[in-house]
């Protein structure tokens, strides 16, 4: 993995615990909502759907609110990591 993902994996993974392990497990094994981990989405396909809405379900219909285009590439990029 390149030093810039795994370093904003990082960074992401605490920005998951507070924005979507809480919908999505801890894991991403999907609670209340979608399976994430091995996701076939691609880090800009998360990305997009978390800074520019567009999934047929909520809360991802509108952009994820207070979350900065930097944050949601941090929160992809840690998502591709989960397995």
């Amino acid at each position: 993995m390149m030093a810039w993902m795994q370093a904003s994996a990082e960074d992401g993974s605490a920005l998951y615990k507070t924005k979507c392990a809480m919908c999505h497990g801890d894991l991403g094994q999907g609670k209340s909502a979608p399976n994430l981990a091995g996701t076939t989405k691609s880090v800009a396909a998360v990305e997009s759907v978390l800074t520019k809405g567009g999934e047929a379900k909520m809360p991802h219909i509108k952009p994820m609110a207070g979350l900065t285009p930097a944050q949601a590439t941090a929160i992809a990029a840690f998502v591709k990591t989960l397995k």
